[in-house]
């Protein structure tokens, strides 16, 4: 009976354990992987453009690669860099407004005592010296990623065509065809999935902005940022930016802020839990329950990877079953569906 099912659903069984594997590796490398896998993913959405540049307007492939390349890094490193100018100006303003009470803390501080005190911890020298550590080595790294993703997509997007007629030619006609379905049904599927979380962290910023205003807090854009960002946690999300700025309110004696802020924090995550199944299943045509499956998932275990792992296992396996790479197990086939591969 078993030697039957692993003979009728082999294929499957293969694409999990080959999955499985490779998530695994891309975990645990991922900061080595991350150069090409940005640059791999930046091709993968830019080749159209690359194709119309190069077949439509007669330029250089070369050209042509440099000129997407430099224009998406652009965009990005522009919006970083106003980003931090907003972030640092409205924090400048913030201790510019509150200086009485920061130099009355510094004052309290008597630094001969707390240096000796440091001096003779030596867990805490090691922490701190780690610490500062790390956030200068952060600079050069960051400088070298940059440099790296760059040259990688400019490489990888001039180069693709070549890579998919070199495993094309090793496949045959039957197989080459479904080769290049998957490509573009990836390509596809991909740019509405990232669209599709945009949209979400873009709504989580603009109700953060809302709600900040609405108990006239000062410095709006920096916290309604950060309480974007903080979506990516998988636990509390914009919880932990809206809790301890609750907290402050209710030790201030703002207790109706307070309460604004716990109650619109629960809208909110109750507002994501829902629209986030439905956006992300309609772009990319799952069934609500499995992203929801993955988001409890990632919530139980606070490991926002395992999110990624279930979805992108569902996400990969429907399109292969759309591109008749194999028979499908839990999706009916579609309509558009051929010969098997």
């Amino acid at each position: 009976m078993l030697k039957e099912l692993f003979i009728k659903y082999r294929p499957q069984i293969y694409y999990l354990l080959i999955y499985t594997v490779v998530f695994v590796l891309v975990k645990q490398f991922f900061l080595y992987f991350l150069p090409f896998i940005i640059g791999g993913i930046i091709s993968l959405l830019m080749y159209p453009v690359y194709r119309f540049m190069k077949l439509k307007l007669f330029f250089k492939s070369s050209f042509s690669a440099m000129v997407i390349t430099f224009f998406i890094f652009s965009i990005v490193i522009a919006l970083v860099l106003f980003v931090a100018y907003l972030l640092v100006s409205e924090s400048l303003n913030l201790y510019h407004n509150n200086i009485g009470f920061f130099n009355k803390y510094i004052k309290g501080i008597r630094f001969p005592d707390l240096i000796s005190s440091i001096s003779s911890n030596g867990d805490m020298v090691t922490k701190i010296s780690d610490t500062a550590f790390g956030i200068v080595r952060i600079i050069p790294i960051a400088i070298t990623l940059i440099i790296i993703s760059f040259v990688s997509t400019v490489c990888i997007i001039n180069n693709l065509s070549g890579i998919k007629n070199a495993v094309k030619s090793k496949l045959s006609a039957k197989n080459a065809e479904c080769f290049e379905t998957v490509i573009s049904k990836s390509r596809s599927i991909f740019k509405k999935y990232v669209r599709s979380y945009l949209f979400i962290y873009t709504l989580t910023f603009i109700e953060a902005l809302f709600i900040f205003k609405l108990i006239d807090m000062e410095y709006i854009f920096v916290f309604a940022f950060l309480a974007a960002v903080s979506d990516f946690l998988p636990v509390l999300g914009p919880g932990t930016v809206y809790i301890p700025i609750a907290i402050i309110k209710f030790l201030s004696g703002e207790y109706l802020s307070c309460v604004t802020l716990i109650i619109f924090w629960a809208i909110v995550v109750i507002i994501r839990q829902i629209i986030e199944p439905k956006i992300v299943s309609d772009t990319i045509k799952i069934h609500p329950l499995v992203i929801l499956s993955a988001l409890y998932f990632s919530i139980v275990s606070s490991n926002i990877w395992l999110f990624f792992y279930i979805t992108f296992i569902v996400v990969i396996y429907k399109i292969l079953i759309e591109s008749s790479v194999f028979e499908p197990v839990f999706f009916n086939k579609t309509k558009d569906n051929a010969k098997e591969c």
